[in-house]
């Protein structure tokens, strides 16, 4: 029972390890160009929205006021790695705005899946 416990113990402190501190390894979206007339796009590993209505200003300072944020880019896009809180996850979020409206997308840079994390993210900063 001990070497049991002992053993998912390391499989548990391997996982934390593994999700903090592995490399950048995608930071591009992986779902291509949304067509001309969707609005939106979800991917295995994300999320994307394009809408005219949002208010860039509001999603940045909601993006921001994440405690787990690094802001990889400013310009012409705002790009921010975020992290999940208990496994330390890497996520890429990116917003900007264009003459089609304001893009905001969230994407997994770790692994196939967010298993719908982003798009959790991003429906709940869009809800006002």
């Amino acid at each position: 029972m001990i070497k049991i416990l002992v053993l998912a113990l390391a499989l548990f402190a391997g996982l934390q390890l593994v999700g903090r501190f592995w490399p950048l390894v995608n930071s591009d979206w992986p779902g291509g160009q949304i067509a001309p007339g969707q609005t939106v796009q979800s991917h295995l590993s994300g999320f994307y929205i394009r809408r005219d209505d949002l208010c860039f200003a509001q999603i940045k300072d909601r993006i921001l006021a994440n405690p787990r944020h690094e802001i990889i880019m400013k310009d012409p896009r705002l790009k921010v790695l975020l992290r999940s809180r208990f496994w330390g996850f890497k996520d890429i979020v990116e917003l900007w705005r264009d003459e089609s409206g304001t893009h905001l997308r969230g994407y997994s840079s770790f692994g196939g899946s967010d298993w719908g994390s982003n798009k959790k993210r991003i429906e709940a900063w869009i809800a006002d």
